[in-house]
């Protein structure tokens, strides 16, 4: 797998920027004094990983995200920074038995008016889109059969290296969907593209409940 994965690497990442260039505008903001800043951070039990059993015990996963948009008067357009980690650990003995980490530099933005969501069967509404090529480590073991959103999938492996692979931050601030607000009030998403489905990029990520978001205006 992980030999496979790094042979990918550098397909997914031009198909997925490929996908971004077609399919996006940058978000261009106007130029005020002072300028736009938004820090974002997630924190808490993933919603898409729900614990699970097996022989060797009970696992739970739990995903951090810290972002930030920010308007970059060089280029006229505002940038977003992620970074995230994923961690699946035994309950009772607390071990951890795979990480994932990623992190972005000045991807591109946009903010998603209405976003269509299967997993949860909602169109969410004002997302904030944060994509572009990052960098992507995960534990050095192979995990394959791995439940996830309604399919079995193999959780990426990069042998223990940080590689270059496509990311992706979603953050919804308020937790609103057409016709209502989610349960569980805002949240955040980030991941890391391990396939391409008709033309599509696949995704594996964590979402988990939004704890802080903050708009600010700085000099």
């Amino acid at each position: 797998m992980k030999t496979k994965l790094k042979v990918t690497t550098v397909l997914l990442a031009s198909l997925f920027l490929v996908s971004i260039i077609a399919g996006s505008t940058p978000a261009i903001a106007a130029k005020p004094e002072p300028t736009l800043m938004i820090n974002i951070l997630a924190n808490g039990d993933d919603q898409d990983i729900p614990p699970y059993e097996s022989e060797d015990g009970i696992y739970r996963a739990t995903t951090l995200i810290v972002g930030k948009i920010r308007f970059d008067k060089v280029s006229g357009v505002l940038l977003g920074q992620v970074e995230f980690h994923i961690k699946i650990y035994e309950i009772e003995s607390g071990e951890k038995v795979y990480t994932i980490k990623g992190k972005l530099k000045d991807g591109a933005v946009e903010m998603i008016p209405y976003w269509p969501c299967d997993v949860r069967d909602v169109i969410w509404t004002n997302v904030w889109l944060v994509q572009g090529l990052g960098m992507v480590k995960t534990t050095d073991i192979d995990i394959e059969n791995f439940e996830y959103r309604g399919k079995t999938i193999t959780l990426p492996n990069t042998g223990g290296e940080y590689i270059p692979l496509p990311i992706a931050m979603m953050v919804n601030p308020s937790g609103e969907y057409i016709g209502g607000v989610w349960e569980d009030g805002p949240w955040a998403y980030a991941g890391v593209v391990i396939g391409m489905v008709n033309g599509n990029p696949e995704f594996f990520g964590g979402v988990t409940n939004l704890i802080n978001y903050m708009e600010k205006w700085v000099p």
